[in-house]
């Protein structure tokens, strides 16, 4: 799945030998190949396949295509890819699960607001 339009990058990379314990906030978009324990927020997230996340996750939209145990509210998307692993809660107003995807949890695809009276 593709977030941005041509020209546009990912604006911060966490690294496959990187772990970070703590708390992420970026009003830009997320890319995170390594191993994250605590909360993360940000606007778009991609989960490579060697990403873990352990925690709390609050964003737009999300790929995940490695590891994630923990809670997902996104506004708008959460994605799984067929390598992609979710063990938790999911928040969302559309979810994707590619063929070969995994979901254990408990999920709530609440309404959209942009279309309510």
């Amino acid at each position: 799945m593709k977030f941005f339009s041509k020209g546009q990058k990912m604006e911060t990379v966490i690294g496959p030998q990187t772990y970070i314990n703590g708390e992420i906030s970026s009003n830009n978009s997320l890319r995170i190949d390594g191993t994250v324990e605590g909360i993360i927020k940000a606007d778009w997230i991609s989960i490579g396949e060697s990403g873990k996340i352990t925690g709390s996750i609050t964003c737009r939209g999300i790929v995940v295509g490695g590891e994630v145990k923990g809670t997902i509210n996104a506004s708008e998307i959460i994605t799984i890819t067929q390598k992609g692993s979710v063990n938790g809660e999911i928040f969302t107003t559309k979810i994707s699960i590619e063929e070969g995807g995994k979901f254990d949890g408990k999920s709530c695809i609440q309404q959209s607001t942009l279309f309510s009276e």
